[in-house]
């Protein structure tokens, strides 16, 4: 019997050595046990394409699945509200620094604009950039893209607040 394919799929490209420090963030964080509220990675075959520390970025590709649309058949606004929060915040924890973001902290604001269906059975591209990362607050950016046609279909801003200082130590990525 094959071993369970990991919850976030890696590239078919190698990594480099930042990607491969964010992707064990994202891997760490989508293989909990289940007892909280999150996204299900394998249905969507969650796949993460590439990381870079200058300038912060980072894209995944995946698949709606029926379970993640609405009675229309596309993508639910609030299933697409929770992938930007999710994934948004693994490239904060990736540049984060002892005491500044290395928990991802807590979202402040998170605001959504649908454009464009995104039907079931479409691939899309998530892109997430961290704009601004001072000591309490950050930034980040995002977009939905479908993949067949390079249509913007969302558009997301995401302000975080620095919780390290909550935390004992302060100083860990996850």
């Amino acid at each position: 019997m094959s071993p369970n394919p990991p919850a976030i799929l890696p590239p078919a490209r190698p990594l480099d050595e930042f990607e491969k420090e964010v992707y064990g963030i994202v891997q760490h964080l989508a293989t909990r046990d289940g007892e909280v509220w999150d996204i299900d990675t394998r249905a969507l075959n969650l796949t993460f394409e590439s990381a870079t520390r200058d300038p912060p970025q980072i894209s995944y590709l995946l698949t709606v699945a029926p379970k993640h649309s609405n009675l229309v058949g596309n993508l639910h606004g609030g299933c697409a509200a929770t992938l930007f929060d999710v994934l948004s915040t693994m490239i904060l924890v990736g540049v984060s620094k002892p005491g500044i973001f290395a928990y991802g902290g807590v979202s402040r604001h998170l605001d959504v604009t649908y454009l464009r269906p995104v039907p079931v059975g479409s691939t899309v591209r998530l892109t997430s950039r961290v704009v601004h990362m001072g000591k309490r607050l950050a930034l980040l950016r995002s977009e939905i893209v479908r993949v067949e046609d390079g249509a913007v279909c969302m558009l997301s801003d995401h302000e975080k607040a620095n919780t390290d200082a909550d935390f004992d130590g302060g100083n860990s990525k996850l």
